[in-house]
């Protein structure tokens, strides 16, 4: 289901692209603002301008990017955005994935070369990209092509972009979901456990007890699904 919300190829290699799918309207976001801050001016420590201009951007997935995926569903999404941004006229070399990089001195270098934008898009999952990732400095845009599965991995992915270091006085950020989609039932377990998490955290003595957090089940969730409308959980 969450396979099927970013793009029906997943499902069936065999169908066309469809532009509207979720992982085509993010590409197209990407290439967007890839040349809408190209010309972008960063200055260095020493106050003089960087030689490389132009802004950097994130893309957060935990599904679909990886050689699994690939092998069991048949559809390559990895190979289809880059020849989308191939085609659209960004250099290879500035488009990078957090999971080739696995030793700590290629993940300082990939780093680096973010900061100085020599790689201008980096691809990574809430596992390998959330936590312990400097690579601020000219962030831009940062894309959540999925929805992750706990409030905190959301609240990590952003504090990639928001974050002391970086040189945008004003960053974007979008969220990707398909409607009459499984996303409808990931926002929603994401606002039920948020909700938990704040009544816990709230400080007010006057509260006793906290409700249960229980997912929907399969049932309710396909009722909502083929309802098109969320309430029905």
């Amino acid at each position: 289901g969450r396979l099927a919300a970013i793009d029906m190829r997943f499902v069936n290699p065999s169908l066309p692209s469809d532009p509207d799918s979720k992982l085509n309207q993010m590409i197209d976001c990407v290439i967007e603002v890839y040349k809408r801050t190209a010309g972008n001016e960063y200055l260095g420590k020493d106050g003089q301008t960087e030689p490389a201009k132009g802004g950097a951007q994130m893309v957060f997935s935990d599904l679909g990017f990886g050689a699994g995926v690939t092998e069991h569903r048949g559809f390559n999404a990895r190979a289809w955005m880059e020849k989308r941004l191939r085609d659209a006229g960004i250099p290879p070399g500035q488009v990078a994935f957090m999971s080739d990089h696995k030793k700590s001195t290629a993940k300082l270098k990939l780093f680096q070369d973010v900061n100085a934008g020599r790689v201008r898009v980096l691809v990574g999952s809430s596992k390998n990209m959330g936590t312990g990732v400097n690579a601020q400095q000219r962030l831009v845009a940062l894309h959540h092509l999925d929805t992750p599965w706990y409030p905190a991995d959301l609240e990590q992915r952003e504090g990639r972009i928001i974050r002391q270091g970086n040189k945008n006085p004003l960053v974007e950020i979008y969220a990707f979901s398909t409607k009459g989609s499984y996303d409808t039932v990931m926002w929603q377990m994401l606002a039920s456990k948020q909700r938990f998490i704040d009544q816990a955290l709230s400080g007010d003595s006057s509260v006793r007890s906290i409700d249960d957090l229980t997912e929907a089940s399969q049932f309710q969730i396909a009722t909502a699904m083929t309802a098109g409308d969320p309430r029905a959980i």
